[in-house]
């Protein structure tokens, strides 16, 4: 573990033996987890006032396909601030299909609601007790397909077709 990071330090005293990855690259250090203890870890850098992380900035969808040594082809990051340490780290859980489920975390940060319907809806991850589930951004004809991902078309997967081009003077 990389004992640079005073937070990295505080989670191996309250996980134990528990082995977790980290890694650090343009000063930011990334921590991952595996998402069935994802809730736990996140709660206690939130609540342990020597971590204080009161501020979830985003949820990141990943898609590592077509990149080299990576184990799954999704992971989701979750950038953590802590404002009263001036800190940052990075949480990060590896995804591999079929099984595209994680536990939400609108319980302890409420501005995740809306960061996990994007990632929902553009990567196709489930986010498990998330209170509104649904569709944030994308219209009914995308159904069962992802934007964000690698392998979504270029010019897109068809959904297009229904639309009527409007001209500038029509408009």
């Amino acid at each position: 573990m990389d004992q640079e990071h005073p937070s990295l330090t505080r989670l191996q005293e309250h996980l134990g033996d528990q082995h977790l990855q980290t890694r650090r690259h343009a000063g930011l250090t990334t921590v991952i987890v595996p998402k069935s203890i994802l809730p736990e870890i996140v709660r206690f850098l939130h609540d342990d006032p020597e971590s204080a992380y009161e501020q979830l900035t985003d949820v990141v969808g990943i898609d590592y396909r077509g990149y080299p040594g990576q184990p799954t082809r999704f992971a989701i990051a979750y950038p953590l601030l802590s404002l009263r340490h001036n800190r940052r780290l990075i949480v990060k859980v590896l995804l591999a299909e079929p099984d595209l489920t994680v536990p939400s975390l609108t319980g302890i940060y409420p501005s995740a609601e809306w960061a996990e319907r994007e990632a929902a809806e553009m990567f196709g991850f489930t986010f498990e007790g998330h209170p509104d589930p649904r569709r944030l951004l994308l219209s009914d004809l995308f159904e069962n397909v992802f934007p964000l991902r690698k392998d979504y078309p270029l010019r897109g997967a068809g959904e297009r077709i229904s639309f009527t081009p409007i001209s500038r003077d029509s408009a």
